[in-house]
């Protein structure tokens, strides 16, 4: 956005005004800034707000013009730090503050900041050198605050799912249950168990057999003599062998 700037000048001569005159610089500032809102004020505008950066400029200008007694303007962008969008200066010297402000008001260019309806700000700045007053009178309008930047974000729809739904499985006909006859009783039958038999006594290993008594054969009878017919036989045998 463009920046304007107004620098509007109003020397007034010390011979205007009584010599006795002098100001007291804090008071003095104080003084323009209230008479500059009450004429804002008779025409409907919003008064002015004091800013400290405008204050720091001023201050420092008008003590450069008293250095060199002469007013003149500065550049008015030197030593604003804030954000502004237009700015508008007026200087003057002279030997009253209702002479200075009645001299800016009956100048048409210098009225002009004065009841300017785009500025907000104004900083006032005023040193005293030989009875005569410097003075530097700053207007601004700042820019526009920037509105935040809204980044509208799509709502993320989740897809939506259709349910699958099985078919029911058909429903079992009841089976008819059979009659049942009326239950049998059961009996439970114990049988007796006998008590487990003693333990068998540990029997001896059997003694070795004994050896088997051995009875001596009765002799036997001595061998007979053949008789002499076995011989005779014997003897014919064995011619016919030979």
């Amino acid at each position: 956005m463009r920046k304007v700037v107004f620098g509007l000048i109003v020397a007034i001569g010390v011979s205007l005004f009584p010599a006795g005159a002098h100001a007291d610089t804090v008071s003095d500032e104080a003084s323009f800034v209230a008479k500059i809102n009450d004429l804002r004020i008779s025409k409907g505008l919003p008064a002015l707000e004091v800013n400290a950066n405008l204050v720091s400029k001023a201050r420092g200008w008008a003590a450069g013009m008293a250095a060199a007694g002469r007013i003149w303007h500065s550049t008015l962008s030197d030593g604003i730090t804030a954000d502004w969008q237009k700015l508008g200066e007026n200087v003057g010297m002279g030997g009253s503050v209702d002479g200075l402000h009645a001299a800016f008001v009956a100048s048409p260019h210098h009225y002009e900041n004065l009841v300017d309806p785009d500025f907000g700000y104004v900083g006032i700045g005023i040193v005293m050198s030989s009875g005569t007053i410097y003075v530097s009178e700053m207007f601004m309008k700042l820019m526009p605050a920037k509105a935040p930047v809204s980044v509208t974000v799509p709502p993320v729809t989740a897809p939506r799912v259709t349910p699958t739904t099985a078919p029911k499985p058909p429903a079992p006909k009841p089976v008819p249950r059979p009659l049942r006859s009326a239950p049998t009783p059961v009996v439970a039958i114990q049988v007796p168990v006998p008590p487990p038999a003693p333990p068998a006594a540990v029997t001896p290993p059997p003694a070795p057999p004994a050896a088997p008594e051995v009875t001596p054969a009765a002799p036997a009878d001595p061998p007979r003599a053949p008789s002499a017919l076995l011989v005779s036989v014997l003897e014919r045998l064995r011619s016919f062998d030979s």
